[in-house]
This record gives structure tokens, sequence and C-alpha cells, in this order.
């Protein structure tokens, strides 16, 4: 049996283009995978941004309720949205109770916690909207009111009393420490399932009085 040269060349032009379409499409994939790769990077930089952020923010409220009650740091150190009625009182509905939380700027530019659940379910899509981050008009991540939604990002605060041994919310020495998890979710185009960190600290009233 004979082949004409047409079909011949035809058969080459075919494996060439074959070829061709293989070092594209694995090109294509490298290209796709090194894209995914610098968005889920890029994003997990901007997490840890947005979980310091209320790592700091926390302990810019203990330091302001120590300025703003100093005369009983051991009761007021851990004030709820710098209530003064921490002073002198054990009274637990004054302390920052363990929760979840969200935090925002008041009309005096003070942080404030607004708490709100006491389990966070990350796939209740109403729980995470009203957690989600904001950005307002400097371009900087929030939680406050009447300013844009940014789509990625849901923060959320939790607290506890990791030496609270009896359990009663009441100032005690078993209170003299907060254990904040700043966790971030999010979800972008490099996997299904979504992404989230976790940062930790522990904050003490070393100042006590």
């Amino acid at each position: 049996m004979f082949y004409s040269k047409s079909w011949t060349s035809i058969i080459e032009a075919m494996i060439a283009l074959s070829i061709v379409m293989i070092w594209i499409t694995w090109l294509y994939n490298i290209y796709d995978r090194s894209q995914k790769l610098e968005t889920a990077t890029e994003n997990r930089i901007k997490a840890i941004s947005i979980a310091r952020e209320w790592i700091e923010v926390m302990q810019n409220i203990r330091d302001t309720n120590w300025i703003l009650f100093w005369a009983d740091t051991k009761n007021c150190w851990n004030s709820f949205n710098y209530d003064v009625n921490c002073l002198w009182s054990t009274d637990p509905n004054h302390k920052i109770a363990p929760w979840n939380y969200k935090i925002y700027k008041d009309v005096d530019n003070r942080w404030k916690l607004v708490l709100w659940s006491l389990w966070f379910d990350y796939t209740d899509i109403s729980l995470r909207n009203e957690y989600r981050i904001k950005l307002d008009s400097n371009w900087l991540y929030s939680q406050s009111w009447w300013i844009d939604f940014n789509p990625i990002f849901t923060r959320v605060l939790e607290i506890s009393y990791p030496e609270d041994t009896n359990s009663d919310w009441n100032f005690d020495v078993n209170d003299e420490k907060i254990l904040i998890k700043s966790i971030v979710y999010w979800k972008d185009n490099t996997k299904d399932t979504p992404y989230n960190i976790v940062l930790e600290n522990i904050l003490t009233n070393w100042k006590r009085n």
C-alpha cells in the first residue's frame, strides 16, 4: 500500500499541531497555577495583616481602660466599652465577656466591641456578612458602619478567659488573663473551600492595683 505525500504531510502537520497544543496546555497550566499561587499568597498576607490589627486593637482597649480607670485597674482593665460602672465593682456585666465580637470606632474615635454570637459559623451567610471586612475612605480595613464591603475577608474576634477555673465570669485572681483569637476567613478562586488563619495573644493585667 502506498501513501501519497499529501497524506504524509497532513499526518505530520497533525502530529506537530498536537505537540504544540500539548505545550500550550502545559504552559497555560503552569501560568494558571502560578497566578493562583500569587493570589493565594497575596490574600494570606492581607489576612495576617487583618488578623494582627485586632490583636493590636485589643491591647489598645486594655491600655485605654488603664488610662481612664487608673484608680481601679484591678476591676476595670477589661471594662466593656469603657463602662465607668466597673469602678470598684466585680459585676460581670461591666466586663468583656467570653464571646465573639466585631470591633468598630465610635464617634470619639475609640475602639469598641460589638457582641454578636457565642458560636461563629462561616457557612452561615447572614452571620458571615455581619463580620465582613470593609474598606473605609482611606482604603483601610475596618468593620465600622456606613462604608463599602470588601467581598473576600471575614473577621471575628473570639474572647475567652483561659484561667477562669470557676467559670463564674466574676473578676477574681483567675481572670487576670484574656485569650484573644483574631480569626480571618476568606475564599478566592484558588480552591473550593475557604481559607482561614488564626492569630492568638494573651493580655494580662500587669498594672493591677
